[in-house]
């Protein structure tokens, strides 16, 4: 609250009188006048960030925009006429800016209906997923698997019919891949496909064995794989665990959808059920899809996208790796892999999203700073490398929030950390890279190895941050009285180590690692770290880079040291037990001698 202005207290009973019915019942404020420009800026920023009003001089990021935002907004403003970039946003930060900067006059396009073709080629980020699929990969690599709860009275006919009608209007879900006979793969649309629904009735298992019932079958579900030439690539499984409980398993190859393009496929599940159940005739969107992005790939400028990432990457010392070799001779091995979590209180976390706030700077920026600075003191290098994923939908694409596909991608960031200056210029300066990086975001990893002189098979990293900012749909009550609750994601992106960075109240960081290559405790002291740096960057931004790590150093000195002696402590105890097992199969045999 404001404190009360001394003056009021200065006027007379009259005067406080005539003043207190002017605030009440009085004029509008004259609002300030804006350009047209301005008043499109300003109402697709209060569309986007969920705003009432915006100034024309309110801060971007003090109003909570963050990456996934700009993407929205950026789209939003190409098909309004108006051109800027993720990069322009986040510099300029105010209505008044950007309306100013935004090159109006050429005109807006309309955003695409779903594409009626039937038969196109992959994208180049499909080809290689492709190639390790069918390459000799175990059948669980790219298998996403999305598990929720489902709570209440669950009408089963209109859930099956909601997924009838959404895979009829979706290509992506109707796709399947043919290789064998053409000189380059193809995906070819069916008509006809009907999705399945498999029913499970565990009412009759307690809690702990419905657990271990669910874990099995999760793995199993995964080990299946999919026939990649025959759609659809998907299959739903409901589970019954009470009068009003369900656990439904939802189940597809990364090959056809993304993260963001499953929230919109469950977005248009939970609307057309909603329909069905009230009554009432389902009106689906007729959303973009991969033809459409593909036409839009066909007009870029792969050479100049080619040079910027070999600008990127000149003088690299070398790869960064925490692990030992898991992708061999192209094949990936998807494993049941271990998971840690760690979170920030909410204290905490409310202080980082305010130093960023006030700063220009996105949380996921900071995350990558840290997880830098983490992997430079575990690596002894000033010069480190590590993927991070982005949505891969241009805002140049009419339509692109809302296409159906697979659109997302993992680049190679490079960040130097032997920065002498404050860390803020230097997060300020890895964020506007990562704007210029989504630029050239198409781009597969695989052509970014090759622009950097690399043979395809050789890898510039093995740890990657995924940060989920993409829009969520399936979470709390949705319509027709289902409440959804308990999503969990799990997917084998092939990399021994993947941070999974959950925004929130609660800043939650999961990571999933290969037990093989990286055990529990190697992993939780990483993540221990992680948040140490975060913490020390929130309470002291004025730092060096170099003095930040210097805490790092000794924390994971600690955690190598605990780490060691437990193992040394459970090596000599299962010694121990192997002895007195030997002594007493040995005084066994005596006795029966």
């Amino acid at each position: 609250m404001t404190e009360p202005d001394p003056r009021i207290a200065r006027l007379s009973d009259t005067k406080q009188q005539l003043l207190n019915l002017w605030l009440a019942d009085g004029p509008a404020v004259q609002q300030e006048s804006r350009t047209d420009t301005e008043q499109t800026v300003a109402g697709i920023w209060e569309e986007v960030l969920d705003l009432d009003e915006v100034g024309l001089d309110d801060d971007y990021f003090a109003l909570g925009g963050d990456s996934v935002h700009a993407i929205v907004i950026v789209a939003k403003l190409e098909t309004a006429g108006l051109r800027i970039s993720a990069q322009d946003l986040f510099g300029l930060a105010t209505v008044r800016a950007v309306a100013e900067r935004a090159s109006a006059g050429f005109p807006a396009t309309a955003v695409a209906a779903g594409s009626r073709a039937t038969d196109y080629p992959l994208s180049p980020m499909q080809e290689g997923m492709l190639y390790h699929s069918v390459g000799g990969s175990s059948p669980g690599a790219y298998v996403v698997q999305a598990c929720c709860s489902l709570t209440g009275e669950l009408d089963l006919e209109a859930f099956r019919a909601a997924w009838v009608a959404v895979v009829d209007a979706t290509p992506a879900l109707r796709v399947s891949f043919d290789w064998a006979d053409r000189v380059r793969p193809h995906q070819v649309v069916a008509d006809g496909v009907v999705p399945d629904v498999h029913l499970l009735d565990w009412r009759d298992l307690d809690g702990p064995a419905r657990d271990a019932a669910l874990a099995d079958f999760l793995e199993e579900d995964r080990e299946r794989g999919f026939d990649l030439g025959k759609a659809p690539l998907f299959r739903l499984t409901l589970v019954r665990e009470s009068g009003e409980m369900y656990r439904c398993v939802w189940t597809h190859h990364h090959l056809v959808l993304d993260g963001w393009s499953q929230q919109l496929v469950l977005a248009d599940v939970l609307a057309t059920y909603a329909a069905l159940v009230a009554g009432s005739e389902p009106h689906l969107p007729r959303r973009p899809g991969m033809a459409d992005y593909l036409a839009w790939l066909d007009r870029q400028d792969r050479a100049a996208a080619d040079t910027f990432w070999n600008r990127q990457f000149a003088g690299l010392p070398g790869a960064t790796r925490v692990a030992g070799p898991g992708c061999v001779r192209g094949q990936v091995i998807a494993r049941r892999g271990g998971e840690v979590e760690l979170s920030m209180s909410a204290e905490r976390t409310a202080a980082l999203k305010e130093l960023c706030r006030g700063t220009g700077l996105t949380v996921s920026t900071a995350l990558y700073g840290a997880w830098a600075l983490v992997l430079s003191e575990l690596c002894g290098s000033d010069d480190v490398v590590f993927g991070v994923t982005v949505s891969g939908r241009p805002p140049t694409l009419p339509g692109a929030t809302e296409l159906v596909g697979l659109l997302i991608n993992t680049v190679p960031l490079r960040v130097r950390s032997a920065a002498a200056g404050s860390a803020l210029p230097w997060l300020r300066e890895l964020q506007d890279r990562l704007a210029e990086m989504r630029e050239h975001g198409y781009v597969p990893l695989s052509g970014v190895t090759r622009a950097v002189g690399l043979h395809h098979r050789d890898t510039l990293f093995d740890t990657i941050v995924v940060v989920e900012n993409f829009p969520v749909t399936a979470t709390g009550e949705s319509p027709g009285a289902l409440a959804i609750g308990d999503v969990r994601t799990v997917v084998d992106e092939g990399y021994p180590l993947v941070l999974e960075v959950v925004p929130g109240t609660e800043l939650l960081v999961r990571a999933r690692h290969d037990p093989a290559r990286l055990d529990a405790a190697e992993v939780a002291g990483l993540l221990d770290a992680l948040v140490a740096c975060l913490d020390a960057v929130t309470e002291d931004p004025e730092q060096s880079p170099s003095r930040l790590r210097v805490p790092l150093a000794e924390r994971l000195r600690q955690h190598r040291e605990r780490t060691f002696r437990t193992r040394h402590d459970r090596a000599g105890q299962l010694l121990v037990a192997a002895r007195r097992q030997s002594m007493a199969g040995a005084t066994d045999t005596g006795e029966q001698a």
